[in-house]
């Protein structure tokens, strides 16, 4: 049985789940179903990563991971205490959500080439098992 490349089982389920809180944000229930799973894929996205960008790399982009993981952290924070009934002048939940999307779009443009590359190999990958069992 063939494995999926690593950005199509962490990284497309992220981006989907990121676009499908947007989209449900009429619907509560979806929307807080969404949520919740867009936590559990940031995580396991997370996860998966060979190493944390966090550590031994350079300052701006430790700084920038670091920023980013807040804003993700400040938007859940957020959306469960809208969900526990705060109003939406104090919870500001949907000012760091557009945050989140921005900084979504800066992480896929500074990852684009790694991301790139880890589809291709998996390519590279596919083509040679089947070539190899062809023959």
């Amino acid at each position: 049985m063939r494995r999926l490349p690593p950005a199509v089982v962490t990284d497309l389920p992220v981006l989907v789940a990121l676009v499908l809180g947007w989209l449900t944000v009429a619907v509560f229930w979806a929307h807080l179903a969404t949520g919740l799973l867009l936590i559990a894929l940031i995580t396991l996205h997370l996860y998966t990563r060979r190493r944390l960008p966090l550590r031994g790399a350079r300052p701006r982009r430790r700084l920038a991971y670091g920023l980013f993981i807040v804003a993700a952290m400040a938007m859940a924070a957020t959306g469960l205490l809208r969900w526990a009934g705060m109003p939406h002048e104090y919870a500001w939940h949907g000012g760091i959500s557009y945050l989140v999307l921005g900084l979504v779009a800066v992480h896929l443009w500074s990852v684009r080439r790694a991301l790139l590359a880890r589809i291709r190999t998996h390519r590279r990958e596919r083509d040679t098992t089947r070539k190899e069992s062809m023959s």
